[in-house]
């Protein structure tokens, strides 16, 4: 392995690092926080306020926290029942051309919720209990899915040139 592999890596590992661990941050505060809500419920008979809107928020925060680096490694659920029939010839192209709709999908979504976030953030939109602003959310979601299309735009390039994560790790084609 070359002296310039490890430098390679870690920017990818920098990335790994921040969202994987925004997710896992946000993940344990939903889960202390349920267990508040829940234990207060039943044992003093008193939930905890604003449970229902702060699950709503945390759980938009962890999808699109962790949405580019499961995009980066390849690691989103998926789906291969024609994988036994496809010609393996034509495995990398699909790959290809799969992420390049994924990338023009996200960047889709980067730009409505964008949008979104700016009527939000003007009409000063909020939840009903604890009255957070849904503009910043929104524009977190944005940002995050816009990340994930560039992500997935790289990896089409990736797997174009023949150094895409499946290949590079010697695993089966299932995307």
């Amino acid at each position: 392995m070359s002296e310039a592999a490890p430098r390679r890596r870690l920017p990818r590992r920098v990335f790994s690092a921040i969202t994987d661990g925004l997710g896992a941050a946000v993940l344990f505060v939903l889960m202390a926080m349920t267990c508040i809500d829940v234990f207060g419920r039943e044992v003093f008979t008193a939930p905890l306020d604003g449970a229902t809107e702060l699950t709503q928020i945390m759980m938009g925060v962890i999808v699109f926290a962790v949405f580019p680096i499961v995009s980066l490694r390849e690691d989103h659920i998926t789906v291969d029942l024609l994988d036994r029939w496809f010609p393996e010839r034509l495995a990398r192209p699909r790959r290809v051309i799969i992420n390049l709709i994924a990338a023009a999908v996200m960047a889709g979504v980067c730009w409505r919720v964008w949008i979104i976030g700016g009527f939000q953030s003007d009409y000063g939109d909020a939840t009903e209990f604890l009255s957070i602003p849904l503009g910043p959310v929104s524009y977190f979601i944005s940002v995050m899915s816009g990340v994930a299309a560039v992500v997935l735009f790289a990896n089409a390039v990736r797997h174009l040139t023949g150094s895409g994560p499946s290949e590079a790790a010697g695993q089966s084609d299932s995307v």
